[in-house]
């Protein structure tokens, strides 16, 4: 079973290389190109379109999460753990000024945090939630994502979006990290395909003097578990005021090498974020992750117009949310 998935691996990744990524499909890094090949769980041939204000992306390129005074529109129901654990409450908020989906981990545990994202929406005043920003196309629908834009109130907790605020760190006064942790009883997606699909995703970037808009396809994949491989020291860790980044070699669960360079994003305080603190350069940790739009590479792409225009229409950059940390028995053998 693993030498077929190896070859299964291995055949994908040589199809990358033949629609144009060559070896930057293994790089995870500037180098990403894309194409509409669809693994099985995402995109389409219709393009999604975002703008976002500039300000805004060299705002939170280096930010784990956001704070934001939060208009609960709708609270949803809280999903079983098979089907991820989640808690859905769409909303608005002027700090991002997109459709918010937030989500908070694990809520059957988190009895007074569902009830205060209630309690928000009968009471219809905002309440300050807090947590990692999240940029994906999942749930983008087919209108054009403008930053700015007026919006009305949604009618249901998961409406058309591309922002969520997921998972929720705090919700008022109420820190809701211990959340954020392995979900029991869910099956996290294959890293192998996962991370296939992640770097053949499209996009084209378009800079412009206020804004920049991203054109790219449908994204799916999410809570995916793999293993990572730190490239640096833990003294050398991108640490921010809340939380740290990391540059990391991806594998899957048989022990083979997926991607060889993709940013984490550790969320302060979080189980995670104490583990990988420990964790030497070269060393392993199994990991629960989500994918997100990574906005350095985003900002560093638009840069490169009129001089490297290549860039420009690369693959989607993404990172890896790292929100559940397994124990040190899961490591495979190597």
């Amino acid at each position: 079973m693993r030498t077929m998935k190896r070859l299964l691996l291995r055949a994908q990744l040589g199809l990358l290389t033949l629609t144009g990524l060559g070896a930057l499909a293994l790089s995870g890094a500037h180098g990403q190109k894309g194409s509409d090949e669809d693994e099985g769980n995402g995109q389409t041939g219709k393009d999604i379109v975002i703008t976002l204000k500039n300000k805004f992306i060299n705002d939170y390129k280096l930010r784990a999460t956001i704070d934001t005074d939060f208009t609960v529109d709708m609270p949803g129901k809280i999903n079983p753990p098979s089907k991820d654990g989640d808690m859905h409450a769409s909303g608005r908020a002027k700090e991002v000024g997109l459709p918010i989906v937030a989500e908070l981990m694990n809520a059957k545990d988190m009895k007074e945090g569902v009830k205060a994202l209630k309690d928000a929406k009968e009471n219809g005043d905002p309440i300050k939630v807090s947590g990692a920003w999240r940029l994906w196309c999942e749930h983008a629908g087919g209108a054009r994502q403008i930053q700015g834009k007026a919006l009305l109130p949604f009618k249901t907790s998961n409406p058309d979006h591309v922002f969520e605020i997921h998972p929720i760190t705090k919700i008022g006064t109420m820190s809701t990290l211990e959340s954020i942790k392995v979900i029991e009883g869910f099956k996290p997606k294959d890293a192998h395909a996962a991370f296939v699909h992640y770097e053949n995703v499209r996009c084209r970037i378009e800079p412009g003097a206020t804004t920049t808009t991203i054109r790219t396809g449908m994204a799916g994949y999410n809570y995916v578990k793999f293993v990572i491989e730190p490239l640096e020291k833990p003294s050398d860790h991108k640490v921010v005021k809340d939380g740290r980044f990391v540059m990391c070699r991806v594998r899957d669960l048989d022990d083979e090498l997926v991607v060889r360079r993709v940013r984490m994003v550790f969320i302060k305080g979080t189980k995670p974020e104490e583990a990988i603190r420990n964790v030497e350069m070269n060393g392993r940790l199994v990991v629960l992750g989500l994918p997100r739009i990574n906005l350095s590479l985003v900002a560093w792409r638009a840069q490169q117009k009129g001089t490297n225009d290549d860039a420009l229409t690369w693959g989607l950059p993404y990172e890896m949310i790292i929100v559940g940390a397994y124990p040190k028995s899961e490591i495979p053998e190597q």
